[in-house]
């Protein structure tokens, strides 16, 4: 039996469509869920620094980051207040995240940080993706450069 032309154009227009909803990411496995970001990163200049990264929990990434800062108060005055963006590029793409912490300085070479952060944008893998979170760490100001280590603990949402 032969079909008219209109209905053979709507019969495959509906295959197309049935295909297409049928390979949405929808039925990949959902990658949200919570994060743990370790980073250890050098002061590459005043207010920037660049480090490496390793992601674990409900997504798995590592690869380099760079930050820019802005403090709020001269450091000689603890505790001093900043806002950030960095930028984490991994194997799966890279991720912005903007967020504002307190640095607290126990003496004049050392100080603890502690804030929020949440995600700006993405690009591969992370396109789409939506967080929020907490950031902890410690910077070493004796050191050539200065030094940090970092913590962001938080979730990741497609």
């Amino acid at each position: 039996m032969r079909f008219p032309t209109s209905v053979r154009a709507f019969l495959m227009i509906s295959a197309t469509s049935a295909a297409v909803a049928c390979s949405d990411d929808a039925t990949a496995p959902d990658p949200s869920g919570p994060v743990t970001i370790a980073i250890a990163q050098s002061l590459t200049g005043q207010t920037t620094s660049a480090g490496a990264f390793t992601m674990t929990g409900s997504r798995a990434d590592s690869g380099s980051t760079t930050e820019v800062l802005t403090f709020g108060g001269p450091l000689t005055q603890s505790p001093v207040p900043l806002t950030y963006v960095r930028t984490l590029t991994g194997k799966q793409g890279s991720l912005t995240v903007r967020g504002s912490a307190t640095l607290t300085f126990s003496s004049q070479t050392a100080a603890t940080l502690a804030g929020t952060w949440t995600v700006e944008k993405g690009t591969g893998t992370y396109a789409n993706t939506t967080g929020t979170g907490t950031i902890t760490g410690s910077a070493n100001f004796g050191a050539t450069p200065p030094t940090g280590t970092l913590t962001y603990t938080g979730r990741l949402d497609r």
